[in-house]
C-alpha cells in the first residue's frame, strides 16, 4: 500500500501558466473622427457612432456596435487604392489582406497592421496588399417617388424644359420609357426617331415632371445633375436599376463585366461611383476636357468624368438589349489593390468593434477593414480561432470554427498528435461560449439560451460542462507543458461590494457563472488598458466635468494589470507587479524574478 506521505512534493513546481487575458478592444486600432461609417442609413462620421449603433459589415448586412473606444490623438495616414478610393486611419490599424503570394495560392490572406502593409507595399514591380470588397450593400427598400430605371435614362439623356424629353434612338428603351408613363397615366410622343417627348394627355403636366421638381432637377443643366440621396440608398434591386438607366444612357460595355459611363457633372460622377461601391464594384474616375474649332477659334468643352467600372459577376448594371447582348462574365478578377499610404498628420481617433464573426466593417468609398482585437505574443503559439481575423500575424491557426465541436476537435488534436507547439491560444472566450450556447439551443431545440431546457436560466448552467470540457482538454495540453493563453474582450459590469457602495468595473465578457469557472482555473487573469489620468475642469453652468488624458505617446502607454482593483477584475499567483507593460517577454520577466 502507498505510503501518502512518500508521495508529498516541495518546493515550487514549474509549470506552464494559464493566462486569461482581456482588455478593452482597440487598444491602438484607430480612425479619425471624421471618418466615414457606413450604416443602413448611409455614412455618418466615427465621432457619431455609439454602442448599440447599426453598421454595415463585409457581407453588406447590418450588425450592431458592441463597444466605442476613444483613442486620443495619433498619427493619420491616408490609404489610396487602385481606383482612387481613399480611407484614413492610424498605424497599427488593422487590415484583412491578402499579398500577390497568398492570391496566387489561392489564400484568403490574413489579418495586418497598416505598418506591415507600408513595409511590404509592392511585391517586386506588383502592388502587393488587396482587401476584399464589400457585398452588395442591404440597404432597405425605399418608397420611390418614380421608377429608378427612368431617373437614371432621365440624368444621361433627359432635357428639361416645357415639357420632359428623353433622346435615345433604341426601340426597346423607347418601349419601356412608354410603359413607365402609361403606368402613371402619362403618355410618350415621339417627335421624331431619336427624340421622346413626355407628356400627359391633357397636356396638365407629367407626375415625372412634378416629381423632377421636387427632389430639385428642375431645370438643372448636364453639369450640374445628381441623383437625390435617397435614391442613392435604395434597396439592392432598386440602386442596380438606377445604375442600369444611367448605364442605357450614357454608358457602354467596353469587356464582359465591366462598362465605362461618362457625365460632365462632378456630383452625377461622384454619385455613380458611390452606387458601383455599394455593389461590390469598383469605379476608377479619369477626367478630359476635349476642344473644339468653329470660325477659326479653338473653344474648350466642358470637363468630361469617365468612370471606368467593374462588377462582380452576380452583378448585371445593364438592360438594354445593345448592351445586354455584349455583356458577360469577367475574364479575370480585378483586385481592390493599396496603391499609396501617406502620413497626413495627428487628428483625435476612436475605435470601434462590432458582432460580426470576420470583424469587419465598411467606411469610406465602401472600404472594408478591420475592427478591434488583442492578439497574444505567447511562445511558438498555435490559434484556435473562434472570432475570425484575432490572430496574430504569421501565426499557425486551426481553420475558424464556427460550431463548439470544432474547438473540442482542435484541442483533441493537440493532445492526441505529435506537434512542436509550445503554446495554444483560443481567440476568443467570448465567441467560443456564443458556440457552446448554440449548441445547447440545438440540442434543446431552443431559440435562445434562455430558454434553453424550459428556462429559469438553466442554459447557462448546462453551459458549465461544456465549458469543463474545454478547460479540462486544456488541462491534458498543459500538462504536456503547452502554455495556455486564452483571450477576451471586455465589459463593464455593476458590482456589488457589501463593503462599500456598488461601483462599475471591467470583467471577462463572459456569463458570471463561466466567467467564475474560468478565473478560478487560470493562475493569471491580467487586463489590458492603457495608462490614463483624469482631471476635473469647469464643465459651464456650474457643474464640473471629467475628463480623461493619456500617459505616454499615441493615446496612452498600454500595460497590463495583474492585480484586481475597484476599476477591473485582475489575478494572478505569481506575485509580479501590479502593473507591467502590455508584451508577453514582460510578464514572463515578472514571473521568473519571483
Amino acid at each position: 500500500m502507498t505510503n501518502l506521505l512518500e508521495t508529498i512534493q516541495t518546493g515550487r513546481q514549474s509549470k506552464p501558466p494559464r493566462v486569461l487575458l482581456y482588455g478593452v478592444e482597440g487598444i491602438g486600432k484607430a480612425q479619425p473622427l471624421d471618418a466615414k461609417v457606413l450604416t443602413p442609413n448611409g455614412f455618418v462620421p466615427m465621432a457619431d457612432i455609439s454602442v448599440g449603433d447599426a453598421v454595415i459589415g463585409a457581407n453588406g448586412q447590418a450588425c450592431e456596435v458592441l463597444g466605442v473606444y476613444p483613442q486620443g490623438t495619433k498619427d493619420v495616414y491616408q490609404v489610396t487604392f487602385r481606383d482612387g478610393s481613399t480611407t484614413r486611419c492610424c498605424d497599427d490599424h488593422l487590415w484583412l489582406t491578402a499579398t500577390c503570394n497568398e492570391r496566387s495560392k489561392g489564400m484568403a490572406g490574413a489579418v495586418r497592421t497598416l505598418t506591415d502593409i507600408r513595409h511590404s507595399l509592392r511585391y517586386g514591380t506588383h502592388f502587393n496588399h488587396a482587401v476584399p470588397r464589400v457585398a452588395p450593400v442591404q440597404f432597405p427598400a425605399k418608397d420611390l417617388p418614380i421608377d429608378p430605371w427612368l431617373l437614371g435614362m432621365y440624368l444621361g439623356d433627359g432635357h428639361y424644359g416645357h415639357s420632359l424629353m428623353i433622346t435615345n434612338p433604341e426601340l426597346d428603351i423607347q418601349n419601356r420609357v412608354r410603359n413607365i408613363m402609361a403606368a402613371d397615366g402619362d403618355q410618350v410622343v415621339m417627335v421624331d426617331d431619336l427624340h421622346m417627348r413626355l407628356t400627359s394627355p391633357d397636356r396638365s403636366g407629367t407626375q415625372f415632371k412634378a416629381t423632377i421638381d421636387t427632389l430639385g432637377l428642375a431645370g438643372r443643366k448636364a453639369e450640374d445633375k445628381f441623383v437625390p440621396t435617397v435614391f442613392l440608398n435604395g434597396s439592392v434591386e432598386q440602386r442596380l436599376e438606377l445604375i442600369r438607366g444611367l448605364i442605357d444612357s450614357d454608358g457602354f460595355v467596353t469587356n464582359p463585366g465591366s462598362v465605362e459611363y461618362t457625365t460632365v457633372s462632378p456630383q452625377l460622377s461622384a454619385d455613380f461611383c458611390y452606387l458601383v461601391r455599394s455593389l461590390g464594384g469598383s469605379a476608377c474616375v479619369k477626367t478630359k476636357r476635349g476642344s473644339y474649332e468653329k470660325d477659326g477659334i479653338r473653344h474648350k468643352c466642358k470637363m468630361a468624368y469617365r468612370i471606368f467600372a467593374s462588377f462582380p459577376n452576380e452583378v448585371a448594371p445593364v438592360s438594354s438589349e445593345k448592351h445586354l447582348a455584349k455583356w458577360g462574365s469577367a475574364e479575370w478578377r480585378i483586385h481592390h489593390t493599396i496603391r499609396e499610404v501617406t502620413l497626413i498628420g495627428q487628428m483625435e481617433c476612436k475605435c470601434i468593434r462590432i458582432d460580426s464573426l470576420d470583424s469587419l466593417y465598411v467606411t469610406d468609398d465602401f472600404i472594408v477593414t478591420h475592427n478591434s482585437t488583442f492578439g497574444s505574443e505567447a511562445p511558438k503559439p498555435i490559434f484556435i480561432q473562434t472570432e475570425d481575423g484575432l490572430d496574430e500575424i504569421n501565426c499557425d491557426r486551426f481553420p475558424l470554427a464556427t460550431k463548439f465541436d470544432d474547438v473540442v476537435a482542435a484541442l483533441k488534436t493537440l493532445a492526441g498528435e505529435k506537434h512542436d507547439y509550445e503554446s495554444v491560444v483560443i481567440d476568443s472566450l467570448d465567441w467560443l461560449e456564443r458556440l457552446a450556447w448554440d449548441k445547447l439551443c440545438h440540442q434543446y431545440g431552443a431559440e435562445s439560451i434562455e430558454k434553453v431546457d424550459g428556462g429559469y436560466a438553466r442554459g447557462y448552467t448546462h453551459a458549465l460542462s461544456l465549458w469543463r470540457e474545454v478547460l479540462d482538454l486544456l488541462g491534458v495540453l498543459r500538462s504536456r507543458g503547452m502554455v495556455i493563453v486564452l483571450i477576451a474582450h471586455s465589459k463593464v459590469e455593476r458590482f456589488e461590494d457589501p463593503e462599500s457602495s456598488p461601483y462599475d468595473r471591467y470583467s471577462p465578457r463572459l456569463h458570471k457563472h463561466a466567467a467564475a469557472l474560468v478565473k478560478e482555473w487560470c493562475d493569471a487573469v491580467l487586463f489590458a488598458t492603457r495608462k490614463m489620468r483624469t482631471q476635473s475642469e469647469d464643465g459651464g453652468f456650474n457643474r464640473k466635468r471629467t475628463i480623461a488624458h493619456a500617459i505616454g505617446k499615441d493615446g496612452g502607454e498600454r500595460v497590463i494589470r495583474a492585480y484586481g482593483s475597484p476599476t477591473c477584475v485582475a489575478k494572478n499567483r505569481y506575485g509580479i507587479a501590479e502593473e507591467l507593460p502590455l508584451s508577453w517577454s514582460a510578464f514572463i520577466n515578472a514571473m521568473s524574478t519571483n
